[in-house]
């Protein structure tokens, strides 16, 4: 089973809004409107790929309730920690003509000790049944700065594989934990490292730096182009497919979601590359996010070119 883990949860709107510029009024037709944070939309993709998972976290208020009836309607088992507080809104403006994406992102709910305890115990049941934890996304207010790191610890104790898609401190704490992965975009891997990235070589350099460090395999999400995926062996570039993207929200979270179900039905580590990159495709192919079709996917995987960089 996989375990996805989405420590601050939301309700997300995408507005589809030609020629979207600021300062102008809109009245909107097409409006999306999904449960997400990074843990959801790789649970949802978990799903509709038919691998057996549970999504945990936390949620709160009416936000947490509408969340956990979704997922619940979508045949999702869960196991969310109720808090005091309220689950966050996600919104996103997507304009197809120029291509652009703007989002509007609250920072979420505060959890309290009591509330952390509970959902650390909660962790530490469900890694039982668990062979693979996906944690991801941003943290809300009272949660320490070593929640991941903490959560890596514990799954390796378990013998569970964790894999990390987070950012910033939070992400800087999981690796010395030393996780199975990490799937860091190019402007969170320029922000870990402190410099610019201007070129594969950079990208290479440092993500062998954190093999170095005891991470098995860093994954740099290069958008439309693809990914590099690096272990301690060698360097990998997958490209995607050329496809003609509605809505790359989630796209990312697709690939780990991927890569993971991959991992569980005994890809070899290339094929589990390559199977991650065409769900990523796939789910820019749908309004929705994370609402892969199977089909596509499969169609997607033969079309996903590997080059060996190093």
């Amino acid at each position: 089973m996989i375990t996805t883990v989405t420590l601050n949860p939301a309700i997300d709107r995408s507005y589809i809004i030609n020629n979207f510029k600021p300062n102008n009024n809109y009245r909107i037709d097409d409006v999306t409107v999904t449960v997400g944070g990074k843990g959801i939309n790789v649970a949802r993709t978990v799903s509709a790929l038919g691998e057996k998972l549970n999504a945990t976290g936390f949620l709160g208020g009416i936000t947490g309730d509408y969340i956990k009836k979704q997922l619940n309607d979508l045949g999702i088992a869960t196991s969310f920690v109720k808090i005091n507080d309220e689950s966050r809104n996600f919104t996103a403006i997507i304009d197809p003509i120029n291509r652009t994406e703007t989002t509007v992102n609250e920072v979420g709910p505060f959890v309290s000790k009591t509330e952390l305890t509970k959902f650390i115990k909660e962790y530490i049941k469900i890694l039982k049944y668990s062979k693979i934890i996906i944690a991801s996304g941003s943290v809300p207010k009272g949660v320490p700065k070593t929640i991941y790191r903490d959560m890596v610890k514990i799954a390796k104790d378990n013998n569970v594989l964790p894999i990390i898609d987070a950012s910033g401190k939070f992400l800087e704490e999981a690796i010395k934990a030393k996780p199975y992965m990490i799937k860091p975009n190019l402007k969170e891997l320029r922000e870990l490292v402190g410099y610019e990235l201007n070129n594969e070589y950079e990208i290479i350099h440092e993500s062998k730096y954190i093999c170095k460090q005891g991470v098995g395999l860093v994954v740099i999400s290069l958008g439309s182009k693809g990914a590099i995926f690096t272990t301690r062996e060698k360097v990998i570039k997958v490209e995607a497919p050329n496809i003609k993207a509605v809505n790359t929200v989630g796209s990312g979270d697709a690939l780990v979601a991927g890569f993971a179900v991959a991992l569980v039905n005994k890809f070899d580590l290339d094929n589990a590359f390559r199977y991650g990159i065409a769900c990523g495709a796939a789910n820019a192919l749908e309004k929705g996010t994370g609402n892969i079709k199977k089909e596509t996917v499969e169609r997607l995987f033969s079309q996903v070119k590997l080059t060996r960089l190093e």
